[in-house]
């Protein structure tokens, strides 16, 4: 049964890497990376048929390592975007923004910034290029993309949980590149968390069902056994669209194991498709989207007021279980920096009219309000040129092929006028490369 390949009908192939209560639940690693726990009557068995050694054309030669590069960013361009590892190199006309987030993130006394551009003008890419060089500076990086349906903001415990599956740092043990329980392990070996509501049980409990647990995988608030007294003391983490103050106060541990204890900068959450607060059925969700968006923005400032009780914090919590107990915030520093990304915050503005043909815009979360913002406009036309002759030299690296001056002055004029933001910019040019690589009788260009 261990390590047998199976399919889940909805997070693909994998392999059963641990059982539990006799096999009724299997721990998956899926391909896309998630690891959980799942119901084993949910998958179907991949058939181990055996596979045929592939012939390779011994006139073939092997791709080099920089050919195979271009040709990755070039499959990444045809769907718009960029591959993470080579968003700083492909930046054109940002050093503007890119300069405003250095620094941000050298300036200890603000703790968060909105990019706000409407869907295309590389809100994402900027993303990418600010979390490159967090890494660089010595900051743990988070990210979530927040999605109305599976990671909504009225819903804590699953945005706590993407950011952890997203958490990454350059360890200064050994220079490695390494995720959020190797983080974890650093700090309680030096001593940490020995105080912490919920981190301070991983110094008695070693178990991977314990790690799930704390990552916030396990629907349930705590791990199947507790009432068999496997677990008796152990917290629950709790679901509910009120615990706010739970997942603060884990998250500023984090920030604050970061800088105090393993010596980094911080930790850096990026929260991308944050448009995403005001998605909402019932009007309740939304107000529990705002409670937790301005419980994230008053942690990460520091707030004391959020180092007593919540009941004290004038923000939404957890009433129940440990809830009551549990601050907002963990110690100060915070350690945090947030960096928001919109499309627009016109939806966090009321208007009243004050008379005279006079309105008057009231924000609806003043922390937003309070928040400096980077506008991303769009790109300026020799940005886009800059771009289009970037695009041309990976193209003629991943297939040989170069058009004409004369063709690529047509194209470019032709995707520009075309192309008016910039996703469709990159998507367009390497389209209409392609079709003149296949179509070389009128394109004038050469082909190897």
């Amino acid at each position: 049964m261990i390590g047998r390949g199976v399919v889940h009908p909805r997070y693909g192939r994998g392999v059963v890497r641990q059982s539990r209560y006799r096999a009724f639940e299997l721990q998956v690693e899926f391909e896309n990376g998630l690891i959980t726990w799942v119901r084993q009557d949910e998958l179907s068995q991949i058939p181990a048929t055996p596979r045929e050694p592939r012939q390779r054309d011994s006139q073939t030669p092997p791709v080099s390592d920089e050919k195979f590069k271009f040709r990755r960013m070039i499959e990444a361009f045809r769907l718009g975007i960029v591959p993470c590892d080579c968003a700083e190199e492909f930046t054109f006309g940002r050093d503007e923004e890119m300069e405003q987030i250095a620094k941000w993130l050298g300036n200890p006394n603000q703790s968060t910034i909105l990019i706000v551009g409407q869907y295309g003008t590389g809100k994402t890419h900027l993303l990418h290029c600010a979390i490159s060089r967090a890494l660089q500076n010595d900051y743990a990086v988070a990210w979530v993309e927040m999605d109305p349906n599976e990671a909504p903001f009225y819903k804590p415990k699953r945005v706590y949980c993407r950011l952890i599956q997203g958490f990454r740092y350059y360890s200064k043990q050994d220079g490695q590149l390494k995720g959020f329980r190797a983080f974890l392990k650093e700090a309680l070996v030096k001593g940490a968390f020995k105080d912490h509501l919920f981190f301070k049980y991983l110094h008695k409990y070693e178990k991977d069902i314990i790690w799930d647990w704390i990552e916030g995988r396990e629907s349930i608030v705590r791990p199947w056994g507790v009432d068999n007294s496997l677990y008796p003391d152990l917290p629950g983490l709790s679901d509910y669209s009120t615990a706010a103050n739970t997942y603060c106060y884990l998250l500023s541990a984090l920030g604050w194991a970061a800088r105090v204890v393993l010596g980094l900068q911080g930790l850096l959450l990026v929260f991308d498709e944050a448009e995403t607060v005001t998605a909402h059925i019932y009007s309740y969700q939304f107000r529990k989207s705002k409670n937790f968006l301005r419980a994230l923005i008053c942690t990460a400032n520091g707030d004391r007021r959020l180092l007593r009780s919540p009941f004290q914090s004038g923000l939404d919590y957890l009433g129940i279980g440990i809830g009551p107990n549990t601050p907002f915030l963990y110690r100060v520093p915070s350690g945090l920096k947030m960096l928001f990304a919109f499309t627009s915050t016109d939806w966090n503005y009321d208007s009243e009219y004050r008379g005279g043909g006079v309105y008057q815009r009231n924000p609806k979360i003043v922390e937003i309000d309070a928040t400096p913002k980077i506008d991303l406009r769009p790109l300026t036309d020799d940005a886009f040129k800059d771009v289009f002759e970037h695009i041309c030299l990976l193209y003629d690296g991943a297939y040989g092929f170069l058009a004409g001056d004369v063709t690529i002055d047509k194209i470019f004029r032709r995707v520009a006028s075309e192309s008016g933001r910039t996703r469709l910019f990159v998507k367009g040019s390497v389209e209409a490369l392609d079709l003149a690589r296949l179509n070389r009788g009128s394109s004038g260009g050469r082909q190897q």
